[in-house]
């Protein structure tokens, strides 16, 4: 991936330099820039000497093409079903980014950076404070998400929102 391109999607999502390519691009819904320039060469193509009729057909069958190659990249990645590709609703803004990449305002992140002493929870002095902890152990927090649901079905929740 280029630089700009990169920075572009790190942009899009407030994430940090370590967020890898494929999450970014995901997190941001772009498409990555080698599918994405392919599509456009194939569209580029077919506009010569066809009517807007035909074209408008080509593009959709090259989008179509173009996410079905980005799912099979995601999938060989490890890195997920798909689920944030297809998506059609909700909205990702900086802390569920953050909370999903993991890469917040967390003690045992900004730990692995030599910025804070110790990456324990201040409340809960014998558990590192990362995202999941905020959500579903500590004390500090616990009131204000009371209404989120269990770990294995969080994603299914906000895909269906």
């Amino acid at each position: 991936m280029s630089i700009p391109y990169r920075l572009s999607a790190l942009g899009t999502i407030s994430g940090f330099r370590t967020v890898s390519d494929e999450a970014a691009t995901v997190l941001a819904g772009m498409l990555p820039e080698d599918i994405l320039a392919n599509e456009m060469e194939k569209i580029y193509m077919a506009r010569i000497g066809t009517g807007d009729a035909v074209l408008m057909g080509v593009i959709r069958s090259e989008r179509g093409t173009s996410m079905a190659t980005w799912q099979e990249r995601w999938n060989t990645a490890n890195k997920g079903d798909g689920q944030w590709i297809r998506r059609r609703n909700g909205e990702m803004n900086f802390h569920l980014r953050q909370f999903f990449i993991g890469h917040g305002g967390y003690r045992k992140y900004f730990y692995r950076f030599r910025h804070e002493v110790s990456p324990e929870c201040p409340n809960c002095p014998i558990l590192d404070e990362d995202p999941e902890h905020m959500l579903y152990q500590c004390s500090r927090y616990r009131e204000v998400v009371s209404s989120v649901p269990p770990p294995e079905g969080l994603v299914a929740f906000m895909l269906e929102g």
